[in-house]
């Protein structure tokens, strides 16, 4: 019996996610209707201007200018961003039971409860601050992204609208240090001046360390301690480790310094106000010296600026000269399923001819999975997500009534073009067949064995034959073009209007996949991109052996690319 490819829709992200597959093959690009006239293309810029090393991030305000207190207007403002960008997740009522809740570990936050982890106080309650700072920076270790691009009032508005979503309210109490040895203060603990961190305080620290610390987190910090442990609803947890400068709060000493006092509510992580002085100081300063500053640089979600430069011609392979033109920038990845071992970044280069823009994907991987034909087996991925407004929805896959255009590149496709399409028998030799009658061949050279998808009449490989564009074994393309405005929406673009060519290549455990398009798009909710114009773009990496598919995968946040006039 031939392969047959089923088409799939491939769900994808939520309140931290963006990107999925789905199902179609390429069509050769058709000349845009109405090129660039010559006098609106400008010669290429010479190799010296292109600036070396890669695009810093945008500047982004964690902490608030003022305090704002709850007004119903504010309150009404943060329930719309809510229903927009955070529902998905955390669900309409706030529950952590939004319908990409499943896609996530750890679990988004149930609001309702009022129980929070990153906390200032000695009554492990957060502060306004809190709040808006954690959505303000999101909290690497999980798929709560950063919003910090949304602007202070709009963050005021999530702030309160989150609070009102518990059962019951709070308030912090004034702040007051404590009295004594052995007693606890009030209201936001109030950090001390720090000591000078000597040799003799750095022997104190792994002191207080071994005694307090070790037994979670391990010997040497790494998050390899001997208990087996759960947070307060019985999901299973794992203690930080402390090397990999992946901090859920701020790795900032003062917010340490809280961070260990305070504890984490709801996890095994428990309240450390023994620690209040130097200690908790000496420890901060211990674990920070475990972690470097480029370490925690990369778990933070950053948006960049991608500038497309204009060039004279566009390059037809990932390894080509040409893309030296086009400035590098490093995107931070995190998966939606935390895991340790992941793809840290995405590196992006842009270039575009005035009728046509080229981007090149590069990451690493340690296995080159180009095959998913056995039903243990992952392919490997890579997407990229235009918004088709200035104003981006939910960056997982869109939202209602608000489309995403997704470009996405599959390494099987890619081997199915590099030599031929690969048939079952590549994997089972030994493969029985059903064999079905071939009009183009005579009755006795009807194969019995390895019938050939390319050989078979298509009205028996029923996909092919329906037109479905992922059973298609004659596609051109490694690359899709979908639309989707949410979650279960996503959709090939229809066949005439698969306009996407991609190529990818694998080597030294690194990708480097190219993706191309004219810049006007064909038919309907085909992204268009102009000259001088910014476009708010997500991507998505799927690493096949980790058995990333579907919503699975890692992701960023909406960045900025930018096409030079």
């Amino acid at each position: 019996m031939t392969r047959t490819r089923l088409a799939i829709p491939l769900s994808i992200l939520s309140c931290v996610a963006s990107i999925s597959a789905g199902c179609t093959a390429w069509q050769p690009a058709r000349p845009t209707a109405a090129p660039a006239t010559p006098a609106a293309v400008r010669p290429a810029r010479p190799v010296a201007e292109a600036p070396p090393g890669s695009a810093a991030p945008l500047p982004m305000v964690l902490t608030p200018s003022v305090t704002r207190a709850a007004t119903p207007e504010l309150l009404a403002l943060g329930k719309r961003i809510y229903d927009v960008q955070c529902a998905a997740c955390h669900g309409v009522s706030g529950r952590g039971d939004g319908e990409a809740a499943y896609l996530l570990f750890p679990r988004p936050r149930d609001f309702t409860r009022g129980s929070y982890r990153l906390v200032s106080t000695w009554e492990r309650l957060p502060t306004d601050q809190d709040l808006y700072r954690t959505i303000s920076r999101g909290m690497p270790g999980s798929a709560m992204p950063s919003w910090a691009h949304l602007g202070e009032e709009e963050r005021w508005g999530l702030v309160h609208h989150v609070k009102s979503l518990a059962a019951k309210a709070w308030v912090v109490a004034p702040a007051a240090d404590p009295e004594g040895e052995g007693q606890t203060g009030k209201g936001i603990i109030r950090v001390p001046p720090s000591p000078p961190f000597t040799p003799e305080a750095r022997q104190l620290a792994l002191e207080r360390y071994a005694d307090a610390c070790a037994g979670c987190h391990g010997a040497t910090g790494k998050g390899d301690g001997g208990e087996d442990q759960k947070d307060e609803l019985g999901y299973p947890t794992r203690p930080r480790d402390l090397t990999a400068g992946i901090f859920k709060g701020s790795p900032d000493p003062e917010h340490l310094y809280r961070r260990i006092v305070a504890g984490v509510p709801g996890t095994p992580m428990p309240m450390s106000d023994w620690a209040y002085g130097d200690d908790a100081w000496h420890l901060v300063n211990l674990i920070r010296s475990w972690s470097s500053d480029s370490q925690r640089a990369r778990a933070e979600m950053r948006r960049f600026r991608i500038v497309a430069r204009r060039v004279e011609r566009l390059p037809e392979h990932p390894d080509a000269g040409a893309w030296r033109l086009g400035p590098p920038v490093n995107l931070h990845l995190m998966p939606l399923w935390w895991r340790g071992e992941r793809p840290e970044e995405i590196t992006v280069r842009a270039l575009h001819d005035g009728t046509r823009i080229a981007l090149l994907l590069t990451w690493t991987d340690a296995t080159h999975d180009h095959t998913a034909m056995r039903p243990q087996d992952f392919r490997d991925a890579v997407a990229v997500q235009f918004s088709l407004g200035p104003e981006p929805p939910f960056f997982a896959m869109g939202h209602r009534a608000q489309y995403v255009n997704i470009w996405m590149w599959k390494s099987e496709r890619q081997a199915d073009l590099e030599p031929a399409f690969q048939e079952l028998e590549k994997v089972y030799p030994n493969l029985g067949i059903d064999s079905y009658p071939n009009s183009k061949i005579g009755a006795v050279e009807q194969p019995t064995r390895h019938a050939l998808t390319l050989g078979s009449d298509p009205a028996f490989v029923t996909g092919w034959a329906a037109g479905n564009i992922v059973s298609d074994p004659l596609r051109r393309s490694p690359a899709e073009d979908l639309v989707a405005q949410g979650f279960g929406t996503l959709r090939a673009r229809p066949r005439d209007d698969q306009a996407v060519d991609a190529r990818g290549v694998y080597a030294t455990g690194t990708y480097r996949v190219m993706l191309r398009r004219d810049l006007a798009g064909r038919g309907p909710r085909a992204v268009t991109l102009t000259p001088g114009a910014t476009v708010p773009v997500g991507f998505a990496v799927w690493n096949g052996s980790a058995g990333d598919r579907d919503g699975k995968k890692s992701v960023t946040i909406w960045q900025d690319l930018v096409l030079e006039p």
